[in-house]
């Protein structure tokens, strides 16, 4: 089980960052609410989905909701880019959730405020025992704040030069290869010191609705 971990994923389109998203999401084994501006993550019989977070507000502000949400029932997911940072202050004051986060570089890049609710999330989220999982698919954007608290790199394929040069830099040269050839599903995960590549299928990932 995860427990209060940031995970940060990267990688192109098509090569199975959200199917996987999906699964570390289920893995923390709590609630999860899910900031989704690409529309990656359609609704079904345990998945609402809001168009705007005022709609979120008003659903999850009813005490029932909350419960049932908070019982691990029900996954929230809400579609939006300009109310993302009132999002982020609403996740900011819960506790004990996954907060995950698609495409992290339109909301908390290179050059977002120190003072923002996603700086503060990365900073003492874990107090509140949050977990985090973002993804991207453009690594030199991403805040360095992020992904220097980061315990958990999981990449996918990426053949960009300036991916490429900024994996150098994280990792070395071999590593940079070594990810711009990985196969769909395939995905090099880095914890600590730790690296190894996991090798796995839609079917290994797939999640039941």
């Amino acid at each position: 089980m995860i427990q209060n971990k940031i995970y940060t994923i990267i990688g192109h389109k098509g090569y199975g960052k959200t199917t996987l998203t999906e699964k570390l999401a289920i893995l923390t084994d709590k609630p999860t609410i899910i900031l989704d501006p690409r529309f990656q993550y359609e609704e079904n019989i345990r998945r609402l989905v809001f168009t705007s977070v005022s709609k979120f507000h008003k659903f999850i502000t009813k005490r029932d909701n909350y419960k049932l949400f908070m019982k691990h029932k029900l996954e929230l997911v809400v579609n939006t880019i300009d109310e993302a940072e009132e999002l982020a202050e609403t996740i900011f004051k819960m506790k004990n959730i996954t907060f995950v986060i698609d495409e992290i570089d339109m909301f908390f890049d290179t050059r977002t405020d120190k003072k923002s609710y996603f700086n503060k999330l990365v900073q003492y989220g874990r107090h509140n025992r949050i977990d985090i999982i973002t993804t991207s698919r453009r690594p030199a954007n991403i805040s360095r704040n992020l992904t220097a608290l980061t315990d958990i790199f999981i990449f996918s394929r990426l053949r960009e030069p300036n991916d490429k040069k900024y994996i150098k830099a994280l990792l070395d040269s071999s590593y940079a290869e070594m990810i711009a050839d990985l196969n769909k599903f395939e995905f090099l995960r880095i914890e600590d010191e730790k690296k190894e590549i996991i090798k796995t299928t839609e079917k290994d990932l797939q999640i039941l609705s």
